[in-house]
């Protein structure tokens, strides 16, 4: 099986590790090659015997050149954690030995020694870890300790060679790792930016998507309007004629039928519209200060004909002088909704009762019904889009799309509609609304 493939962050990271390793040992093979140069040009010119120094630094640069060559390769990469320690092996020796040698030169043995630690200081804090660059830097600060000692060396220059080595090791390892640190958090942010522009992106095409289905939806609306509107005029024309037929009754009465239907079919149209704008929020309420007993009163003219028909008994209590602001488009064909929904459920012989209460502060409407009582598992889903069909909630699955017209109205009226238990009725929905006049805050799906 393969290797998964590193994280990018994780491959960036690699990447900048083993350049900064290949950077640090070209450094090293130049640095030793410069140093066997001066030797060999030292030895040449001042005709002093340099042996003690040239064959260390010629193994040395053999090593350097072994590292570099091999960087790629994993005996290389555990060649480079190893090398700042042969550095320091061989600083200490040749300068040690040369001030040992030559104490008449230790002013310029010192600088040397600074020089010569500062860089494997600093090749350290480029490429290693932190725990890395801490050891080689005591080791450091130790080695020029000990050549510093010799006659002629102050404290106070001991020290700047410490303090100077300190400083070189803390900022070679904090400056390149808050450089890399900035350039993830430049990469982070680019990816976020792009992210965002791939949302964005994303929501114009939804927009765009949306607007299509409202376009759509309308269009449909509107041609399922003028069919239905056709066969409404004819049906209306045919029960004028028939009225004028007494001996057609029974026809006329299932041709007033056939209107009821029509009637709610179309009401059921632009239920389907309205309720694509409520989501949306394309529609402004137009509240007015209504008096709740006229409401119900004009639903209980409606629900009348359906009720009798099925022999159950409506009735009605509600106290005058109750105000609610309400829309008027709206919120009588969602009570209409409502109390159409408890009639077909509502077993033939029941009963329904519409109550309001209230005061200036809340309106509650209370629709009770001897319809079968509905599971209280059941209930939270009820004024869903979608209540679902599978299982039990076949049973509330011809609420459906009505009662989520409802839920859409009342809301947008800053209203609850909920179903609660009331004593002696199996089947009660309430909705409370606001009892004085104000504007929606918003209409939320």
């Amino acid at each position: 099986m393969s290797p998964a493939p590193a994280a990018p962050s994780q491959a960036h990271s690699l990447i900048s590790q083993a350049y900064a390793l290949s950077v640090t040992a070209t450094i090293r093979l130049a640095a030793g090659v410069a140093l066997l140069g001066v030797a060999a040009g030292w030895t040449a010119l001042r005709r002093i015997d340099l042996g003690f120094i040239l064959i260390p630094i010629l193994a040395y640069v053999a090593l350097a050149a072994a590292a570099l060559a091999g960087r790629h390769q994993p005996l290389g990469r555990r060649l480079a954690l190893v090398m700042p320690f042969f550095d320091l092996a061989l600083a200490f020796v040749v300068h040690q030995h040369g001030i040992t040698r030559f104490p008449h030169y230790a002013a310029s043995w010192a600088v040397s020694s600074l020089g010569v630690f500062t860089l494997i200081v600093a090749l350290v804090g480029l490429s290693l870890s932190i725990r890395l660059v801490v050891v080689v830097t005591l080791l450091s600060v130790s080695a020029q300790w000990l050549i510093l000692r010799g006659p002629g060396i102050t404290l106070y220059s001991v020290l700047v060679a410490t303090f100077t080595i300190l400083f070189v090791a803390v900022a070679t390892s904090s400056i390149p790792r808050m450089a890399a640190a900035a350039l993830r958090r430049d990469a982070q942010a680019a990816l976020t930016i792009d992210s965002l522009a791939q949302v964005q992106a994303q929501n114009q095409q939804l927009e765009l998507l949306q607007r299509e289905k409202d376009s759509l939806l309308e269009i449909i609306v509107h041609d399922m309007r003028s069919p239905v509107g056709a066969a409404m005029l004819s049906l209306e024309y045919l029960v004028l004629e028939l009225k004028k037929r007494p001996d057609r009754a029974p026809l006329l009465e299932a041709t007033d039928d056939a209107v009821a239907t029509l009637n709610s079919l179309s009401s059921m149209i632009s239920q389907i519209l309205d309720t694509s704008k409520l989501e949306s929020g394309r529609i402004t309420l137009r509240l007015d200060r209504v008096e709740v007993r006229s409401i119900l009163e004009r639903a209980l003219r409606e629900a009348n004909p359906r009720a009798a028909s099925r022999s159950i008994t409506v009735a009605m209590e509600a106290p005058e002088g109750l105000f609610a602001a309400l829309d008027l488009r709206l919120f009588p064909r969602a009570l209409e909704v409502l109390t159409t929904h408890l009639l077909r459920h509502t077993l033939e012989g029941g009963r329904m009762l519409m109550v309001a209460t209230g005061d200036s502060r809340e309106v509650r409407l209370s629709l009770h019904s001897s319809a079968p009582a509905i599971p209280a598992a059941q209930r939270d889903r009820m004024f869903d889009k979608f209540p679902g069909a599978d299982g039990e909630s076949r049973r509330t699955s011809g609420w459906a799309l009505g009662l989520y017209f409802c839920r859409l109205v009342v809301s947008s009226h800053l209203g609850t509609i909920a179903l609660e238990d009331v004593d002696g009725w199996p089947t009660s929905f309430v909705i409370r609304l606001p009892g004085q006049p104000r504007s929606p805050a918003g209409i939320f799906p």
